[in-house]
């Protein structure tokens, strides 16, 4: 690990100011530490590229990495595998419907290079206040009445932030995640922020860009923007 051009900062204490995104503290791209989570701190620090990644001993971990995962939503991509899911209209794809849901299940995943689950209860909490004030939205799979996929995360001016996704049923988080992409093109939305890039998330189309130019995407799309609103459980089906 490289040592810190300056000290690791705690933030969000009174007075508390915003990292340079580029200053990390080690080559993993730690940047911060906090006690607390608030949707103030997700409101400046997300279009400065700067997320939570985990909370250790109560300890949350704030992160800027060299390389980020982003989706153009107008470039997501529907394999030939996924095709079927799409022309049987056996699922059907809502937006808001029971963000609540999607966050607990989302909570049960396990991260493979972790012990557990990144979502504490201090993560829900902090997210479940942020969707009542209109900044986190959640994008569902439904087969009939049961919840089967889904994904959900933040928005920030122009770019949706994607926190978890989750599935009950084989392919249902990749089809949220492909729906979302359209929804939100349809929205006006012009890029998924995926944070960590992944063999997965590449498949659906996603690009690995450094963080300088990452940055500029925030800066024209995310800075000093009003975040997009979406619409509570609405049923979606693209053309």
């Amino acid at each position: 690990m490289s040592k810190a051009n300056n000290p690791l900062c705690f933030i969000g204490e009174e007075n508390w100011r915003v990292p340079d995104p580029t200053d990390v503290a080690n080559d993993e791209g730690l940047i911060a530490l906090s006690w607390d989570l608030s949707p103030d701190m997700y409101r400046r620090l997300y279009p400065k590229g700067i997320f939570p990644w985990f909370e250790q001993e109560e300890v949350v971990f704030w992160f800027s990495p060299h390389i980020r995962s982003v989706t153009p939503t107008n470039g997501v991509v529907i394999s030939k595998s996924m095709r079927p899911y799409f022309n049987k209209r056996q699922w059907q794809f809502k937006v808001n419907s029971d963000f609540s849901a999607v966050v607990d299940l989302c909570g049960e995943v396990l991260r493979s290079d972790q012990e557990g689950t990144w979502l504490s209860d201090k993560f829900k909490n902090n997210f479940r206040q942020m969707h009542s004030l209109g900044m986190a939205h959640s994008f569902e799979v439904w087969e009939g009445d049961e919840l089967i996929g889904g994904t959900f995360g933040v928005m920030t001016g122009d770019v949706f932030v994607g926190e978890s996704m989750f599935h009950t049923r084989p392919n249902a988080s990749k089809f949220a995640y492909i729906n979302m992409c359209m929804y939100l093109h349809d929205q006006g939305v012009l890029f998924v922020d995926n944070q960590l890039p992944t063999e997965h998330l590449c498949s659906l189309g996603a690009w690995d860009i450094d963080r300088d130019e990452f940055l500029g995407i925030l800066d024209t799309h995310a800075l000093d923007k009003v975040a997009h609103p979406l619409p509570l459980n609405e049923l979606y089906r693209p053309e």
